[in-house]
């Protein structure tokens, strides 16, 4: 990138953070490397690019657009700085006191739920969505994306499933929306989901690979695992999105009978 000025901020626990601003926009800028260290670690920053290309095909009009640039020498990820909605609802305290959620909400948390699944994104927790000035939801910050990838429990959807819980973080937002749907406190329309999944479905295998070769090479180099493995588990994720998604609603929904909701 050119032309450009950058100015260090503070984001909470989200690590080394500037604002970035071009001309008249503006732009959070990540820098590449380990928390609190200067260690270049490229994957971090590409993966937050593959983030935006899932959003991209789940649904353009919300997706947080994210790239991994060079930054004076240093490569990270840049990110618009999304305008948010004056008052708008913090998400980490509506699941912290758990506080009701709007049909239009939870709508739009089945959309982002369709993303962080295909990312295998757990650290999707009310902190990290924000109500854009249109009121949209937005998802920022898939920078673990693919960390519990290994994990057989990451595979299928969840109620309680939450690997973060070890460093104090919240559960993914999604586990509190689906533990109310099979208690009967709210509902969920299936063709919500349904309408994001075939916009996936729509995108061919190969094509969807590639969208991630460039973070798999990464993590060869860092950790020295083999890309193709990588890739096939995370088109894997893809190609069982729809039996895996449709499983998991049936079961929530057989709880929900079984309590005569």
């Amino acid at each position: 990138m050119s032309n450009y000025e950058l100015k260090r901020i503070y984001l909470g626990g989200t690590g080394e953070m500037h604002l970035l601003t071009t001309g008249q926009s503006e732009y959070l800028y990540k820098p590449a490397v380990r928390k609190y260290t200067d260690i270049s670690e490229p994957f971090r920053g590409i993966v937050q690019e593959c983030g935006y290309e899932v959003q991209k095909i789940v649904d353009p009009e919300s997706a947080v657009v994210c790239r991994y640039v060079d930054c004076d020498g240093l490569r990270g990820s840049v990110q618009e700085r999304i305008k948010t909605l004056p008052n708008g609802r913090n998400y980490s305290y509506v699941q912290f006191y758990d506080e009701d959620l709007s049909t239009s909400e939870v709508n739009q948390f089945l959309r982002e739920f369709i993303s962080d699944h295909l990312l295998c994104n757990f650290d999707g927790h009310g902190a990290n969505f924000v109500v854009d000035e249109n009121g949209i939801i937005r998802g920022v910050d898939k920078e673990q994306s693919f960390r519990y990838l290994r994990d057989p429990e990451s595979r299928k959807p969840s109620v309680d499933y939450s690997p973060n819980w070890v460093y104090g973080t919240q559960e993914p937002i999604y586990n509190m929306i689906f533990r109310r749907y099979a208690e009967g406190i709210l509902d969920i329309d299936f063709s919500v989901i349904d309408r994001h999944m075939r916009r996936v479905e729509a995108v061919d295998n190969d094509t969807y690979r590639e969208i991630f070769r460039s973070y798999c090479d990464a993590c060869s180099k860092a950790f020295g695992t083999d890309s193709e493995d990588m890739l096939d588990e995370i088109v894997s994720r893809k190609v069982n999105m729809r039996s895996n998604v449709e499983e998991f609603y049936d079961n929530l929904t057989n709880m929900r009978k079984a309590k005569g909701k």
